[in-house]
């Protein structure tokens, strides 16, 4: 995507950035300062084309902008002067981002809470983006709807030895790295329009639940 007025940045992000403190979390899960980072991964941008993209007003931004570039999670990479006022480009600190483990245990006194905001940022900012592509067709939700139209959803769970468990870890891994790795820097796919945006919020644990789940026949799955 060629962005106009802004001086193009040769990047070099590091692979990971982690989140070590719970304010520092709190700042990156609000759902809108996760759609920045969206805008961010794909190139550096200044707020005014933040803006554009994601069709706010560039001053309902800068109060976010300020606050990530704080706690560190994006990262001035170049600044010029534009009628008399210095503007600056962004981008994001990382090419991904990770949560310090400490920080989902509950019980750590000041840490508490970090678990209930990232299930907060995974769930809310999910919630709304399924009733929008619900809403725009995107999603089928009549009976018979295309494979690559559906929407899967559910909750399961049963049980394993712990090494059928680090299988499916490791599996599930390979298969998610295998799928993003092939199609995410296809330069073929800006220019396809049958090519299509997926989203998955993906929870895999061991539970305290003590019934897991029967597997429904396949003829009996609805789909979801």
């Amino acid at each position: 995507m060629t962005l106009p007025d802004a001086k193009q940045i040769t990047r070099e992000l590091p692979d990971l950035h982690e989140i070590e403190t719970l304010e520092a979390l709190k700042v990156f899960s609000d759902p809108l300062r996760q759609r920045i980072l969206e805008t961010l991964f794909e190139s550096a941008r200044t707020v005014k084309q933040i803006a554009a993209e994601l069709d706010i007003a560039p001053t309902k931004l800068y109060y976010h902008i300020n606050l990530m570039e704080e706690h560190g999670l994006i990262r001035v990479v170049d600044t010029r002067i534009v009628s008399g006022i210095i503007e600056k480009q962004y981008d994001a600190a990382a090419a991904g981002f990770r949560i310090k483990r400490s920080l989902l245990a509950p019980g750590q006194g000041e840490e508490d809470g970090g678990l209930d905001t990232v299930i907060d940022a995974l769930i809310d900012p999910m919630r709304a983006d399924l009733s929008k592509s619900i809403a725009s067709g995107l999603i089928d939700l009549s009976e018979a709807p295309e494979q690559n139209r559906r929407l899967k959803i559910g909750r399961s769970a049963w049980r394993m030895l712990p090494e059928r468990a680090d299988e499916f870890y490791e599996r599930l891994s390979a298969l998610m790295d295998e799928f993003i790795d092939c199609d995410s820097d296809d330069p073929e796919l800006e220019a396809d329009p049958r090519a299509s945006n997926y989203g998955m919020v993906l929870f895999f644990y061991p539970t305290t639940s003590a019934r897991p789940h029967k597997r429904r026949k396949k003829e009996d799955d609805p789909g979801a």
